[in-house]
């Protein structure tokens, strides 16, 4: 039941008290003649003034009729809608996602390889930085010492492919060279210039691009760094800049110790950069 229908009920039974007095106290008896009518003995009444009809009415029996309910219902508890209510709690916000991999600028690239050609910066800096993040390549020593490796062997960026003919390679089984011409058709290419059939055939398997049969699209600038970032995680060559350090890198990388001293110089002018930008 609603407020409003019990405060209608309420002011009913106000209004039937103020009739039942007012009749008890001016009745007459009902089918005779006023003339012929025995006199009705009035009945004695608690209540003369309507001000007091408010107290003649038993509100405790009203309330047990009905008379006085109040609607429960429509009395809302907040602290019980809240334990009972269905609607399920907002989840937790997410925690803020783990900070990116460190990433290599263009002025740190110019800073790292002084002499890289500016031009060449814009169009390598990207593939770079993502080789480098999809490989775990992701701190300064790392980094340094990828960058360094990349430098010596590209010529500071300047070529993909070696000057060299390739033919100094030619039947050397270490390689995989068995067939004739594969010095020449696997000599290094891309930014670590992976050279010899046997490192050709593997990074096609790994990449799905068939590079024994299309040798020269590991020269091409956008093969160019996820090929050198192959051969860097195949070596474990991470865990050997973390542990070993850049001289052991720069032998797994070259073979021996060729321009030695400049990767070592670039790897110690990256470390200065990428730690202290």
């Amino acid at each position: 039941m609603s407020v409003s229908h019990s405060r209608r009920r309420f002011r009913a039974a106000l209004a039937a008290a103020a009739m039942i007095t007012t009749a008890t106290t001016t009745a007459v008896g009902v089918g005779t003649s006023v003339a012929n009518a025995d006199p009705v003995p009035s009945v004695p009444t608690r209540f003369q003034e309507p001000g007091d009809r408010l107290l003649a009415l038993d509100l405790t029996t009203l309330s047990t009729a009905g008379w006085a309910e109040t609607d429960d219902s429509a009395a809302v508890d907040p602290a019980a809608s809240a334990e009972g209510s269905d609607v399920p709690a907002e989840p937790s916000p997410a925690p803020p996602p783990a900070p990116a991999p460190l990433a290599v600028t263009p002025d740190d690239l110019a800073r790292i390889v002084p002499g890289i050609q500016p031009e060449k910066i814009g169009q390598y800096i990207a593939p770079l930085n993502d080789a480098m993040t999809h490989n775990g390549i992701d701190t300064p020593v790392r980094q340094a010492a990828f960058i360094a490796q990349l430098a010596v062997e590209s010529d500071s960026f300047r070529t993909f492919e070696e000057y060299a003919s390739g033919r100094a390679y030619e039947g050397r089984a270490d390689l995989g060279n068995t067939q004739p011409g594969d010095g020449e058709r696997f000599k290094g290419r891309g930014a670590i210039q992976i050279t010899g059939r046997h490192n050709y055939e593997k990074l096609s398997e790994h990449t799905g691009v068939d590079y024994v049969a299309h040798p020269e699209l590991l020269a091409a600038p956008e093969n160019a760094f996820t090929t050198a970032a192959w051969y860097w995680t195949s070596r474990n060559l991470n865990q050997v800049a973390d542990t070993a350090g850049i001289v052991r890198v720069s032998e797994i990388v070259n073979g021996g110790h060729n321009a030695l001293s400049r990767r070592v110089a670039d790897f110690q002018r990256g470390l200065d950069v990428l730690i202290h930008p």
